[in-house]
């Protein structure tokens, strides 16, 4: 069957009921009779099937390929295949239990997206640089069809940038705890490394507020396991002295500690090395690991800038506020814990372009606060 008119002959035999899918397949169900059962082209009773004009066979055959369905002579599996994303595009029609005029207002612009389902419950948080093609995909995956099923509007929230996305992601997923997004780890108790009195590196818990104040704090670990585990990578990979840094406890005076013997330590345990050269050593590799405290009296504002629109991030002790803008003049109402001392997700977003000199950082004096 290389034409339509030796199609439109064949389809002749068979009857009204009979569906171009099923002309197609037919051959492999005679090939394939354990995998396909047969279906028999005489009609029920054994009546002769009545026979389709060529002109309505012809017309039947143009438009399923209008529909997508490709030309006869393509191979006969591929019209078992899954459609491929164009044809599922051209065909897609927007689910009639979500708001449409909610979709309808997608911009084409970065900021977050708010999935809700019935009574407005947030079922699902995310961010992106285009939300309406974002949000779009989301709709279009069949994967994602048990979140569509729930949602019953869509809300955006426009940022200038992608910094805001992000800043303003993590606060909602605290906010909001939406469902269908992975559960956030308690951070109440975090630990760092902490220089002792005789100069060892320490793992200790601290209360997270403490990490914007306090000085000579070396690391964030979610579990003690994690900081010993940086910690013996930290004194392997500089070849410093596990009995001086308090990792191995001596076996006499004098006496060289493993390291030493594999020749990984410098010697400090065995006077090789001065016990001053070996702090300095010891300093400069938690230095990459040094939190550093929050360095202003007040908040700061972080201006960003994007598609001829400005924000304004409020940013303290590492704690995202929220932003401002031309249409936001104060800052949402949040939750009171949301307002309160360090906050790890935000710190982690900030500090390296702050480091690099990246951000435009402003004071913010008398800075309008909404009542929480």
């Amino acid at each position: 069957m290389n034409t339509k008119k030796e199609l439109a002959h064949a389809m002749n035999t068979l009857s009204h009921r009979t569906s171009l899918t099923q002309l197609f397949t037919r051959p492999l169900q005679a090939a394939m009779p354990s995998l396909m059962p047969h279906a028999s082209a005489v009609a029920p009773g054994g009546a002769a099937p009545r026979k389709l004009p060529a002109a309505l066979v012809e017309r039947l055959l143009a438009q399923e390929g209008q529909r997508g369905m490709g030309a006869p002579g393509h191979p006969l599996a591929t019209f078992n295949a899954p459609q491929p994303a164009a044809h599922r595009a051209a065909t897609f029609s927007y689910p009639l239990h979500i708001e449409r005029a909610s979709i309808e207002a997608l911009p084409n612009a970065c900021g977050v997206y708010i999935f809700r389902g019935v009574d407005d419950a947030p079922l699902y948080v995310g961010r992106s640089v285009n939300l309406r093609s974002r949000v779009l995909a989301h709709l279009h995956n069949h994967e994602e069809q048990f979140l569509i099923g729930q949602t019953r509007r869509i809300e955006c929230r426009r940022t200038a940038g992608e910094l805001g996305a992000a800043l303003l992601e993590n606060s909602l997923l605290r906010d909001l705890r939406p469902a269908h997004n992975k559960k956030q780890r308690s951070k109440r108790g975090l630990f760092t490394l902490r220089l002792s009195a005789e100069g060892q590196p320490q793992v200790t818990q601290v209360a997270e507020r403490e990490f914007s104040r306090a000085e000579n704090l070396f690391g964030i670990f979610t579990s003690e396991r994690a900081a010993q585990e940086a910690l013996h990578k930290l004194v392997q990979g500089h070849g410093l002295c596990s009995i001086v840094t308090g990792l191995e406890q001596p076996g006499g005076f004098g006496m060289a500690c493993f390291g030493r013997q594999i020749r990984r330590c410098r010697g400090a345990c065995t006077g090789e090395e001065s016990p001053e050269q070996h702090h300095q050593r010891l300093m400069q590799a938690l230095e990459d690991l040094r939190i550093l405290p929050w360095p202003y009296a007040g908040p700061m504002g972080i201006v960003e800038q994007g598609e001829g629109w400005q924000q304004v991030h409020v940013i303290d002790h590492w704690r995202y506020l929220g932003s401002l803008d031309r249409d936001h003049r104060q800052l949402p109402a949040r939750p009171a814990a949301s307002l309160k001392g360090f906050d790890l997700d935000s710190y982690k977003l900030v500090i390296q372009p702050y480091l690099l000199g990246q951000l435009d950082l402003r004071p913010l004096p008398g800075l309008p606060l909404s009542a929480g």
